[in-house]
């Protein structure tokens, strides 16, 4: 896959949502909503997670299991194609504030000529879907042979061109407030194993108030993942209300999503609130795809 070809791989699907052909693949995005609580306590979508789905024929296959079958010359430019896919997608919702929260393999672009290109192919999405770019937040997900100093350079240019940083599997150690201090993020992911370990007495739950509260203090939106169970929805409440995300509230869909139905933007009462479908079923809507096991308290996907 060519540099120039990049664009050329995307499919307007019949409901107008974007797909992409690659090989004997098809890729699809799917989009799962991150929460924040209203004052009447109903949800509103702050941000969508991109999740990108891969199938051969009528046969899905597993975002890790579908990039070991991408040349290694070519995953940097596939890599970009599924966030071009999510961003399109997120576009074509037309809602004027919820983010998007984009994956990336740091380690692809080690090269300021990669960092580059691939903040250009960023920008022509983004100006394509009629997103702006501070409302794309870049999830750099470290790996051990990663390079700090490369991500850091790699966000500086994302910042300087106008988008945001998120970072995930937050622990509070040494090195998580490294990056959280060369990295400069807007979006940080709380890790569920260290979170499950203080939301278990009231001295852990003020601890990780005060740390939401400080992540306010310098733009930074805490997120809380695995939401699945209700008591969960209290506990945040008790951590000072970070953005939410768990199957128990919204299950990803495949574009095109209907959450301008379920969940609208701005004071309109959905065709069925979400409130009621919890009630009905004892979770939310399923996403256009084969079910998948239910695991506690645990983050989904990729």
């Amino acid at each position: 896959m060519s540099e120039r070809s990049i664009f050329s791989n995307l499919v307007r699907q019949p409901g107008g949502a974007f797909g992409a052909a690659y090989g004997p693949f098809f890729l699809q995005s799917a989009l799962q909503p991150i929460f924040s609580e209203r004052a009447d306590g109903r949800p509103q979508i702050a941000a969508f997670k991109g999740l990108i789905r891969a199938s051969a024929g009528d046969m899905p296959c597993s975002p890790a299991e579908f990039f070991e079958r991408v040349p290694e010359d070519e995953r940097m430019a596939v890599d970009g194609l599924c966030r071009s896919l999510h961003i399109l997608n997120t576009g074509a919702l037309g809602r004027r504030e919820a983010a998007l929260i984009i994956n990336f393999q740091a380690g692809l672009y080690t090269t300021p000529q990669a960092i580059r290109q691939e903040v250009e192919w960023l920008r022509l999405a983004a100006h394509e879907a009629g997103l702006p770019p501070a409302r794309i937040a870049c999830e750099v997900r470290e790996h051990p042979r990663d390079d700090l100093d490369t991500l850091v350079s790699f966000a500086a240019r994302l910042h300087d061109s106008g988008f945001a940083i998120a970072i995930d599997n937050y622990t509070g150690e040494d090195h998580d407030l490294e990056r959280l201090e060369r990295l400069k993020p807007q979006f940080v992911t709380f890790d569920t194993a260290w979170l499950r370990s203080f939301v278990e007495n009231s001295a852990g739950l003020a601890l990780l108030r005060v740390v939401v509260g400080q992540f306010a203090a310098k733009g930074i939106r805490a997120i809380v993942g695995g939401i699945e169970e209700p008591e969960m929805i209290a506990l945040c409440r008790d951590m000072g209300g970070p953005l939410m995300q768990g199957y128990l509230l919204a299950r990803p869909e495949t574009a095109p999503t209907s959450f301008n139905i379920t969940f609208p933007e701005g004071d309109d009462e959905p065709a069925q609130s979400p409130a009621a479908t919890l009630a009905a079923t004892g979770f939310a809507p399923l996403e256009n795809r084969a079910a998948r096991p239910v695991r506690q308290f645990g983050r989904r996907g990729m």
